[in-house]
């Protein structure tokens, strides 16, 4: 006769179902262009009980890319997203919007195609998971924030623009090393967040670029101060995710666009 397992109690005030796997609800997965660190936890900030990240990244400099890298970086984010397909995950998100959009305008609907070749599950992109986002919450204008350097920060707004939205401002605090990005206190983009949108009052929506960038933390904050709605990366792919797989309910605390879920 096989023993009961019950709930125990593993610390003080938490209770451990010793039957039920990690991951018993969901695993999403992500593909990542670069070190999985404040990234993923984030993301993992977020997610209910029972929803697994699984993740992988392709190590790749994205911010220092040529042409010819960012090909490479590109069937490298395909071959991951086949790579987590075959961990048998749920849903998958595609990080790494600066590799997309360095095969322009359309660079996030060229990789969406190859997953979707390469993979049977829901898809979330980078680009394509901020736009849903800013659909969603009925936005027409908006400032983006990252930790970027000025040429990065053109590209998010052309291709914001390119999108029909219209970007009043991209502004960043000009770093390049993505260590110096996971670096940061949150405080940062909470600063500059608060300065960019007193410049801007017009905006519609707030979005933060960058899942490396820690933000998650200052979204409600923002949107309290501000009026607007946050838009932040890793937020963004995570409900995108989330909603896929009509799980709704997150972690609570990151914003009127996961709170969103729990009112579906």
């Amino acid at each position: 006769m096989t023993p009961t397992v019950p709930v125990r109690e593993a610390a003080p005030g938490k209770r451990v179902d010793f039957k039920k796997r990690y991951g018993w609800r969901a695993r999403i997965g992500l593909i990542s262009p670069a070190i999985l660190d404040t990234s993923a936890e984030q993301m993992r900030k977020i997610l209910p009980e029972g929803v697994l990240l699984s993740a992988i990244t392709i190590s790749a400099p994205i911010q220092n890319l040529g042409t010819e890298q960012g090909t490479r970086a590109f069937d490298l984010m395909v071959e991951g997203g086949k790579r987590l397909a075959a961990e048998k995950v749920d849903a998958l998100i595609c990080g790494g919007a600066a590799v997309a959009v360095m095969k322009g305008v359309d660079g996030d609907k060229e990789m969406e195609a190859a997953l979707r070749r390469e993979t049977a599950v829901p898809l979330v992109m980078a680009n394509g998971g901020i736009l849903a986002a800013l659909r969603f919450l009925g936005a027409r204008s908006v400032i983006a924030i990252s930790p970027f350097i000025e040429p990065r920060n053109k590209e998010i707004a052309d291709f914001l623009d390119a999108a029909g939205y219209r970007c009043l401002a991209a502004e960043g605090l000009g770093l390049t090393r993505n260590v110096d990005f996971a670096s940061q206190t949150p405080d940062a983009a909470l600063q500059l967040g608060l300065r960019v949108a007193r410049e801007h009052p017009d905006a519609d929506a707030i979005y933060i670029a960058c899942p490396r960038w820690p933000t998650v933390d200052i979204i409600e904050t923002l949107e309290q101060e501000t009026g607007k709605p946050v838009i932040s990366a890793p937020a963004a792919w995570i409900w995108g995710a989330l909603k896929a797989l009509n799980i709704r309910e997150c972690s609570p605390g990151y914003g009127r666009l996961l709170e969103s879920l729990r009112a579906a």
